[in-house]
């Protein structure tokens, strides 16, 4: 894997197919965890319908929306008030719905980006998408912290310490292997964004 690069209108980074994979997993465990839909299970069309469906009129219920019992999806779904549940309920019922819509296609979007049979090892995100992709890898990655027990900078600091220890767990050791893959991948892209935006080439 290498950090993204600005090349010709998009910014490139390259990953290989079997870390293409793991990656396009993630990104399927963390749209059913939204969504409760299997990317892997779509056709081309119903996935191009997915994406779009990210931009459709917002959803509205009629009753406040209680707070998910996974705590990975409250952590991409926080409640909008720690002291005041009525308050959060009642934000959950305007927004949610159409928040997990948006998050869904996101990922779908990415899921397609990343299971492209006939791409290479480039994964070139227009300038136009990166805030959008940014977000995403910060989606994916909030699930992987939750599992791991990350809440703060410290925590994944311990945890990287932890990791190089002879006789952690292997699984352990492979979410903490893609967790800061995940972490590196996405700060070189908010880097980019960044010196472009202090060239002020935002409008480009």
């Amino acid at each position: 894997m290498r950090a993204f690069k600005e090349r010709r209108g998009a910014f490139v980074a390259r990953v290989g197919r079997d870390e293409r994979e793991v990656l396009a997993s993630l990104v399927a465990d963390v749209a059913e965890l939204l969504g409760g839909v299997r990317l892997e299970g779509l056709g081309r069309a119903e996935l191009d319908a997915l994406v779009a469906s990210g931009d459709d009129a917002p959803r509205l219920r009629t009753a406040p929306v209680p707070a998910p019992d996974d705590p990975a999806v409250r952590r991409l779904l926080p409640d909008a008030s720690r002291e005041n549940p009525e308050v959060s309920a009642e934000f959950r019922r305007l927004t949610e719905d159409d928040l997990r819509a948006r998050k869904v296609a996101r990922l779908a979007r990415l899921w397609s980006d990343l299971s492209d049979p006939a791409g290479d090892d480039a994964l070139r995100v227009p300038l136009d998408r990166a805030p959008e992709v940014a977000a995403t890898f910060t989606d994916v990655r909030l699930v992987v912290a939750e599992r791991l027990g990350v809440t703060t900078d410290d925590d994944a600091e311990r945890l990287y310490e932890e990791a190089a220890r002879p006789g952690t767990d292997a699984t352990r050791h492979y979410l903490v292997s893609v967790y800061a893959a995940l972490t590196w991948l996405q700060e070189s892209l908010v880097t980019l964004m960044l010196e472009r935006h202090r060239r002020g080439d935002d409008d480009d």
